[in-house]
């Protein structure tokens, strides 16, 4: 097996070549893409959790 592998609809590289601006397969994007979409999809958990702590600290107070 070469080097190479998929991420979604991406094959990375194996290698990054460093030219300016960086292609859209190479590995040092890639990973800066993999880390935003995971810090994306904890905020949205944070913030979902923070709305059901709101949610459950009303029903508290009004019962």
């Amino acid at each position: 097996m070469s080097g190479a592998r998929r991420v979604g609809k991406v094959k990375v590289k194996k290698k990054c070549c460093r030219s300016t601006p960086r292609c859209k397969s190479c590995p040092v994007v890639v990973m800066l893409k993999i880390r935003e979409k995971a810090a994306k999809k904890a905020a949205k958990a944070a913030k979902q959790e923070r709305k059901k702590e709101k949610k459950k600290g009303k029903k508290k107070t009004a019962a």
